[in-house]
């Protein structure tokens, strides 16, 4: 058994998890996607009609936007989007936060796929407009992702992303939103979403993240940004015969979800101060229902303490986990959904110290 099968085994072996929401059985998510109104009739046909049309109908009215597009990959989506501004500009420069996950996690795909040079720009939690005039060649995209995940789930101040949206507008750079989880950005904002989404001139949303679903994401924008994406979407492997299932996993989740994105934020600053009380840890300031806590040790050896734990515990206590810039010192993430409810918070804090504690006793 390799190590990625032994961790998703001891994973679903958990009854309780502190992130995330509670997973289904495969029979489980199939009977709940039956039983909404938006399964009655007929699949799509390679996007066209059924519940692809219903979900994006939905998305483009929640962002304010006058058109969105189903993607099965947000990677795709993303490299769709980039292409499709530079090629209209004859700029292949692309800005972005060198943590980005534009950046960080896919391979370099923007610019190993494509004739696109990224421009990173920015300190640890983002980059803003004194970072923009700082650049000495023509943008074609700016990409600001909302949160940076890599940089613990943090969101610009809003004056500040006001402040970007209206130098792109005034130097007529678009601007695209990397939202992978921007259901979970727009409480921290108290502001709605189509609000959040008039800022930039290209959003991408995922569906599988805060909002449970299968898999896939959404584009969206301009009747004609999305017409000239389409070719580019179709080029990455996008054409999907049919996507129903995972547009009616996408409804279940803005029925579910979306509307308790404000809880999950509360919910996430209380349980973080809870677990900063203990000694050993430090926990970043929540902006999202996604926060850290660094604590003391190797990476590689805190994964086999946290396996260790959740057999010993039935409890799976937090997300990844990560190096940091500091010697000896790791990040675990913690992301609050349906199935933190079944913690409080002083257990929560509880567990993290008896984990500290067996991770330190295994050393």
């Amino acid at each position: 058994m390799s190590d990625v099968e032994k961790r998703h085994q001891v994973r679903r072996n958990c009854t309780r998890s502190l992130s995330g929401h509670e997973e289904p059985t495969t029979r489980e998510r199939l009977a709940s996607l039956i039983a909404l109104p938006e399964s009655e009739g007929y699949p799509d046909v390679y996007g066209v009609g059924g519940p692809v049309a219903v979900l994006e109908r939905r998305v483009a009215e929640l962002l304010d936007k006058p058109a969105a597009r189903f993607v099965v990959k947000g990677v795709i989506a993303q490299q769709a989007a980039l292409r499709t501004w530079t090629d209209s500009s004859r700029v292949g420069t692309v800005a972005l936060h060198p943590l980005s996950h534009l950046d960080h996690d896919e391979l370099g795909a923007f610019e190993r796929l494509h004739p696109l040079r990224g421009i990173r720009l920015g300190g640890r939690r983002g980059f803003g407009v004194e970072h923009l005039e700082q650049v000495g060649e023509p943008l074609g995209v700016v990409v600001v992702e909302l949160p940076l995940r890599n940089a613990g789930f943090a969101l610009p101040e809003w004056d500040d992303l006001v402040a970007v949206s209206h130098w792109c507008r005034k130097h007529g750079v678009p601007l695209h939103f990397d939202g992978a989880r921007l259901w979970e950005s727009a409480p921290y904002y108290g502001r709605d979403l189509a609000e959040l989404a008039d800022l930039a001139d290209s959003v991408y949303v995922s569906f599988y993240k805060g909002l449970g679903g299968l898999a896939g994401c959404a584009l969206v924008g301009s009747e004609d940004f999305l017409t000239r994406a389409t070719p580019w979407l179709t080029r990455h492997g996008a054409n999907v015969y049919a996507s129903y299932p995972y547009a009616l996993a996408a409804i279940d989740g803005l029925n579910r979800y979306l509307p308790r994105m404000a809880a999950y934020l509360e919910r996430a600053t209380t349980l973080a101060a809870a677990i900063a009380e203990v000694d050993g840890l430090t926990v970043s300031r929540p902006q999202t229902n996604g926060f850290r806590v660094f604590l003391p040790g190797a990476v590689e050896a805190l994964r086999d303490a946290h396996l260790r734990f959740a057999e010993r515990t039935g409890t799976w206590l937090f997300q990844r986990a990560d190096e940091t810039d500091v010697p000896g010192l790791a990040v675990v993430e913690v992301v609050v959904g349906e199935a933190t409810a079944a913690f409080t918070d002083a257990e929560a804090a509880r567990l993290f110290a008896d984990f500290l504690a067996s991770a330190e006793g295994d050393r």
